[in-house]
Protein backbone atom coordinates (compact mmCIF):
# COMPACT_ATOMS: atom_id res chain seq x y z
CA UNK A 1 0.00 0.00 0.00
CA UNK A 2 1.41 3.56 -0.79
CA UNK A 3 1.21 6.12 1.70
CA UNK A 4 0.39 9.32 1.06
CA UNK A 5 1.36 12.35 2.92
CA UNK A 6 0.53 16.18 2.81
CA UNK A 7 -0.99 18.79 4.85
CA UNK A 8 -2.89 16.75 6.76
CA UNK A 9 -1.34 13.77 7.29
CA UNK A 10 0.67 12.06 10.15
CA UNK A 11 1.08 13.99 13.73
CA UNK A 12 0.60 17.35 11.61
CA UNK A 13 -3.39 16.88 11.60
CA UNK A 14 -3.40 16.02 15.17
CA UNK A 15 -1.96 19.69 15.80
CA UNK A 16 -5.11 21.50 14.05
CA UNK A 17 -8.84 21.94 14.78
CA UNK A 18 -11.17 23.22 12.33
CA UNK A 19 -13.24 23.68 16.41
CA UNK A 20 -13.49 27.18 17.25
CA UNK A 21 -13.12 28.58 20.39
CA UNK A 22 -16.83 30.35 21.30
CA UNK A 23 -16.87 34.50 20.26
CA UNK A 24 -17.25 35.54 23.78
CA UNK A 25 -14.24 33.79 24.86
CA UNK A 26 -12.07 36.19 23.24
CA UNK A 27 -13.85 39.26 26.19
CA UNK A 28 -11.02 40.73 27.94
CA UNK A 29 -8.50 40.19 25.80
CA UNK A 30 -5.84 43.21 26.51
CA UNK A 31 -3.80 42.88 23.53
CA UNK A 32 -0.81 45.14 22.81
CA UNK A 33 -0.05 47.85 24.72
CA UNK A 34 1.43 51.16 23.43
CA UNK A 35 2.94 52.11 27.00
CA UNK A 36 4.01 49.34 28.36
CA UNK A 37 7.47 49.76 28.06
CA UNK A 38 7.74 53.64 29.08
CA UNK A 39 4.09 55.21 29.77
CA UNK A 40 5.54 58.77 29.35
CA UNK A 41 6.64 57.75 25.54
CA UNK A 42 3.95 55.16 24.12
CA UNK A 43 4.88 53.24 21.05
CA UNK A 44 1.67 52.64 18.94
CA UNK A 45 0.91 49.35 16.44
CA UNK A 46 2.31 50.00 13.29
CA UNK A 47 -0.17 51.84 10.83
CA UNK A 48 -1.42 50.64 8.05
CA UNK A 49 0.56 52.47 5.51
CA UNK A 50 0.05 51.43 1.89
CA UNK A 51 -1.81 48.19 3.23
CA UNK A 52 -4.77 50.31 4.52
CA UNK A 53 -7.46 49.04 1.96
CA UNK A 54 -6.38 45.08 2.83
CA UNK A 55 -7.25 44.96 6.23
CA UNK A 56 -8.72 42.68 7.69
CA UNK A 57 -11.80 43.49 9.86
CA UNK A 58 -13.12 41.72 12.65
CA UNK A 59 -16.92 41.18 12.51
CA UNK A 60 -19.54 43.37 13.98
CA UNK A 61 -20.36 41.21 16.63
CA UNK A 62 -16.80 40.46 17.86
CA UNK A 63 -16.25 44.63 17.92
CA UNK A 64 -16.41 46.09 21.55
CA UNK A 65 -17.40 50.07 21.99
CA UNK A 66 -14.47 52.36 20.12
CA UNK A 67 -11.97 49.23 19.44
CA UNK A 68 -10.23 49.69 16.40
CA UNK A 69 -11.91 47.20 14.03
CA UNK A 70 -9.29 45.65 12.83
CA UNK A 71 -6.77 44.83 15.93
CA UNK A 72 -7.11 41.17 17.11
CA UNK A 73 -6.43 41.66 20.39
CA UNK A 74 -4.74 38.32 21.87
CA UNK A 75 -3.02 37.83 25.40
CA UNK A 76 -0.40 40.42 25.56
CA UNK A 77 0.17 40.56 21.82
CA UNK A 78 -2.27 42.12 18.69
CA UNK A 79 -2.27 41.07 14.94
CA UNK A 80 -3.41 42.63 12.09
CA UNK A 81 -3.97 40.77 8.87
CA UNK A 82 -3.44 41.00 5.39
CA UNK A 83 -7.00 40.51 3.02
CA UNK A 84 -5.14 39.67 -0.16
CA UNK A 85 -2.14 37.42 1.78
CA UNK A 86 -4.23 35.66 4.43
CA UNK A 87 -1.02 36.39 6.58
CA UNK A 88 -0.27 38.76 9.61
CA UNK A 89 1.05 41.96 8.32
CA UNK A 90 2.67 42.01 11.49
CA UNK A 91 1.95 40.63 14.81
CA UNK A 92 3.11 42.76 18.38
CA UNK A 93 3.57 41.67 21.92
CA UNK A 94 4.62 42.95 25.20
CA UNK A 95 7.37 41.06 27.09
CA UNK A 96 7.82 40.83 31.11
CA UNK A 97 11.17 39.37 31.68
CA UNK A 98 10.34 39.92 35.32
CA UNK A 99 7.21 37.79 35.21
CA UNK A 100 8.10 35.20 32.39
CA UNK A 101 6.61 31.69 32.97
CA UNK A 102 8.80 29.52 30.74
CA UNK A 103 7.29 26.31 32.13
CA UNK A 104 4.06 26.71 30.41
CA UNK A 105 3.63 23.45 28.23
CA UNK A 106 2.90 23.75 24.62
CA UNK A 107 -0.72 23.93 23.74
CA UNK A 108 0.14 22.83 20.63
CA UNK A 109 -3.23 23.26 18.46
CA UNK A 110 -3.94 25.18 15.73
CA UNK A 111 -7.04 26.62 15.48
CA UNK A 112 -8.63 29.59 13.40
CA UNK A 113 -10.10 32.67 15.58
CA UNK A 114 -13.47 33.03 14.81
CA UNK A 115 -13.53 36.77 15.24
CA UNK A 116 -12.72 37.49 11.50
CA UNK A 117 -13.82 35.56 8.18
CA UNK A 118 -12.49 32.32 8.08
CA UNK A 119 -11.62 32.71 4.14
CA UNK A 120 -8.84 34.76 5.23
CA UNK A 121 -7.20 31.75 7.87
CA UNK A 122 -5.03 29.83 6.04
CA UNK A 123 -4.76 26.99 8.40
CA UNK A 124 -3.91 23.77 6.57
CA UNK A 125 -2.85 24.91 2.34
CA UNK A 126 0.98 24.11 2.20
CA UNK A 127 1.67 23.30 5.93
CA UNK A 128 2.83 19.80 7.12
CA UNK A 129 6.05 17.74 7.40
CA UNK A 130 9.20 19.11 5.75
CA UNK A 131 10.01 16.21 4.31
CA UNK A 132 7.48 16.13 1.81
CA UNK A 133 9.06 20.07 0.78
CA UNK A 134 5.84 21.52 3.17
CA UNK A 135 6.24 24.10 5.62
CA UNK A 136 6.25 25.10 9.27
CA UNK A 137 3.65 27.48 10.65
CA UNK A 138 6.24 29.90 12.16
CA UNK A 139 5.24 31.85 15.12
CA UNK A 140 5.35 35.83 14.54
CA UNK A 141 4.56 36.19 18.00
CA UNK A 142 7.16 33.70 19.90
CA UNK A 143 5.17 31.35 21.62
CA UNK A 144 6.65 31.89 24.82
CA UNK A 145 6.73 35.97 24.63
CA UNK A 146 3.43 36.36 26.15
CA UNK A 147 3.64 34.01 28.77
CA UNK A 148 3.67 36.13 31.50
CA UNK A 149 1.88 37.22 34.82
CA UNK A 150 -0.31 34.36 36.66
CA UNK A 151 -0.11 31.34 35.38
CA UNK A 152 -4.08 30.98 34.28
CA UNK A 153 -3.14 34.25 32.01
CA UNK A 154 0.08 32.28 31.12
CA UNK A 155 -1.70 29.55 29.60
CA UNK A 156 -4.29 31.50 27.95
CA UNK A 157 -1.47 33.82 26.61
CA UNK A 158 0.81 30.25 24.99
CA UNK A 159 -2.89 29.28 23.71
CA UNK A 160 -3.79 32.08 21.83
CA UNK A 161 -0.09 32.37 20.20
CA UNK A 162 -1.56 28.92 18.52
CA UNK A 163 -4.37 31.13 16.52
CA UNK A 164 -3.10 30.88 12.70
CA UNK A 165 -3.46 34.64 12.91
CA UNK A 166 0.30 34.53 14.19
CA UNK A 167 1.95 32.31 11.45
CA UNK A 168 3.40 33.02 8.52
CA UNK A 169 4.88 29.54 6.13
CA UNK A 170 8.48 29.40 7.55
CA UNK A 171 11.08 26.56 6.70
CA UNK A 172 12.01 24.34 9.97
CA UNK A 173 15.65 25.33 9.49
CA UNK A 174 14.81 29.13 9.06
CA UNK A 175 12.97 29.15 12.35
CA UNK A 176 15.99 29.24 14.63
CA UNK A 177 19.49 30.73 15.10
CA UNK A 178 18.59 34.82 15.54
CA UNK A 179 15.63 35.05 15.13
CA UNK A 180 14.86 33.08 18.43
CA UNK A 181 17.22 34.22 20.58
CA UNK A 182 16.93 37.71 19.87
CA UNK A 183 14.51 38.66 22.54
CA UNK A 184 16.08 37.15 25.28
CA UNK A 185 19.25 38.98 24.32
CA UNK A 186 17.98 42.28 24.56
CA UNK A 187 16.28 41.54 27.37
CA UNK A 188 19.60 41.21 28.97
CA UNK A 189 20.31 44.44 28.16
CA UNK A 190 17.41 46.38 29.40
CA UNK A 191 17.44 47.97 32.77
CA UNK A 192 16.81 45.62 35.10
CA UNK A 193 14.46 48.24 37.43
CA UNK A 194 11.69 47.39 34.45
CA UNK A 195 12.44 44.32 32.52
CA UNK A 196 9.92 45.10 29.98
CA UNK A 197 10.25 45.05 25.78
CA UNK A 198 8.13 45.58 23.05
CA UNK A 199 7.80 43.28 19.60
CA UNK A 200 6.51 43.55 16.47
CA UNK A 201 7.30 40.82 14.14
CA UNK A 202 6.03 40.07 10.41
CA UNK A 203 6.67 39.21 7.15
CA UNK A 204 7.86 40.99 4.15
CA UNK A 205 4.57 40.91 1.79
CA UNK A 206 5.85 41.10 -1.86
CA UNK A 207 3.77 40.23 -4.94
CA UNK A 208 7.38 38.96 -6.35
CA UNK A 209 7.05 36.03 -3.30
CA UNK A 210 7.63 32.74 -5.06
CA UNK A 211 4.13 30.26 -4.77
CA UNK A 212 4.64 26.40 -3.56
CA UNK A 213 1.14 24.91 -2.96
CA UNK A 214 -0.74 27.37 -4.41
CA UNK A 215 0.38 29.88 -1.58
CA UNK A 216 2.90 32.84 -2.19
CA UNK A 217 5.44 32.44 0.49
CA UNK A 218 7.30 35.74 2.17
CA UNK A 219 11.12 35.23 1.52
CA UNK A 220 12.25 37.78 4.04
CA UNK A 221 11.05 38.42 8.04
CA UNK A 222 11.33 41.32 10.06
CA UNK A 223 11.16 42.58 13.99
CA UNK A 224 11.84 45.79 15.76
CA UNK A 225 12.33 45.60 19.24
CA UNK A 226 11.37 48.34 21.70
CA UNK A 227 13.67 48.33 25.67
CA UNK A 228 14.96 50.71 27.94
CA UNK A 229 18.39 51.01 27.45
CA UNK A 230 20.11 49.72 30.33
CA UNK A 231 23.33 51.98 30.15
CA UNK A 232 21.73 54.86 28.75
CA UNK A 233 18.10 54.88 30.31
CA UNK A 234 16.44 55.94 26.87
CA UNK A 235 13.64 54.39 25.18
CA UNK A 236 15.61 52.17 22.14
CA UNK A 237 14.14 50.40 19.13
CA UNK A 238 16.41 47.92 16.49
CA UNK A 239 15.25 46.67 13.42
CA UNK A 240 16.58 43.25 12.33
CA UNK A 241 16.18 41.17 9.01
CA UNK A 242 16.51 37.87 7.88
CA UNK A 243 15.68 35.80 4.66
CA UNK A 244 14.81 32.52 4.36
CA UNK A 245 15.39 31.96 0.49
CA UNK A 246 18.12 29.83 0.91
CA UNK A 247 15.67 27.31 2.97
CA UNK A 248 13.33 27.25 0.51
CA UNK A 249 12.47 24.14 -2.05
CA UNK A 250 14.15 25.10 -6.04
CA UNK A 251 10.89 25.89 -7.97
CA UNK A 252 10.38 22.97 -10.48
CA UNK A 253 11.95 23.58 -13.80
CA UNK A 254 13.61 26.92 -12.53
CA UNK A 255 15.65 28.04 -10.14
CA UNK A 256 16.85 30.93 -7.56
CA UNK A 257 19.19 33.40 -8.46
CA UNK A 258 20.74 33.93 -4.40
CA UNK A 259 22.36 36.83 -3.15
CA UNK A 260 24.05 37.32 -0.08
CA UNK A 261 21.42 36.81 2.79
CA UNK A 262 22.44 36.66 6.19
CA UNK A 263 21.02 37.97 9.99
CA UNK A 264 20.90 41.61 9.54
CA UNK A 265 20.35 45.17 11.63
CA UNK A 266 19.13 47.45 9.41
CA UNK A 267 17.30 50.75 9.75
CA UNK A 268 13.40 50.70 11.42
CA UNK A 269 13.18 53.14 8.41
CA UNK A 270 14.38 50.38 6.01
CA UNK A 271 11.88 48.20 7.28
CA UNK A 272 9.11 50.73 7.39
CA UNK A 273 10.05 51.19 3.41
CA UNK A 274 10.26 47.40 2.51
CA UNK A 275 6.92 46.26 4.09
CA UNK A 276 4.81 49.58 3.41
CA UNK A 277 3.96 49.72 7.04
CA UNK A 278 3.79 53.16 8.87
CA UNK A 279 6.87 52.30 11.87
CA UNK A 280 7.77 56.34 12.63
CA UNK A 281 7.21 56.52 15.70
CA UNK A 282 9.37 52.75 15.99
CA UNK A 283 12.00 54.54 13.51
CA UNK A 284 12.49 57.94 15.70
CA UNK A 285 13.80 55.97 18.61
CA UNK A 286 16.18 53.71 16.49
CA UNK A 287 19.82 53.34 17.16
CA UNK A 288 20.12 52.97 13.35
CA UNK A 289 18.19 56.51 12.77
CA UNK A 290 19.32 58.67 10.25
CA UNK A 291 21.78 56.11 8.72
CA UNK A 292 20.95 54.99 4.81
CA UNK A 293 18.06 52.80 4.16
CA UNK A 294 21.12 50.65 2.30
CA UNK A 295 23.07 50.63 5.40
CA UNK A 296 23.16 46.91 6.52
CA UNK A 297 25.10 45.28 9.74
CA UNK A 298 25.55 41.81 9.17
CA UNK A 299 24.83 39.50 12.35
CA UNK A 300 26.93 36.05 12.98
CA UNK A 301 25.40 36.05 16.43
CA UNK A 302 22.82 38.57 19.14
CA UNK A 303 26.21 39.87 20.36
CA UNK A 304 26.99 41.78 16.91
CA UNK A 305 23.57 43.88 17.65
CA UNK A 306 24.64 47.56 17.28
CA UNK A 307 22.10 48.21 20.50
CA UNK A 308 23.20 52.10 21.34
CA UNK A 309 23.23 55.56 19.47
Amino acid sequence: MTRRFGPDSGLDALRVTESQLPLDSYAGRGGYDPAFVQAADPLPLPGAGRWSGDLVPLIPEALSPGQDPTELRYTHFSVRMSQSRALPLFSACNIDGSQSDRTIPRSNTWRRDPRIAPEYQNLREAYGHQGQGLFSRGHMTRREDPNWGDRDTARQADADTFHITNVAPQRQGFNGGIWLRLEDYVLDNTDRSNMRVSVVTGPVLSPDDPVYYNRRIPTAFWKVIAFVHAHSGELTTIGYRRSQMDYLPRPSGGRFVFGDFHDSQVPVAAIAAETGLDLTPWAERDVMAGASPDLEIRLAGVGDFYLMR
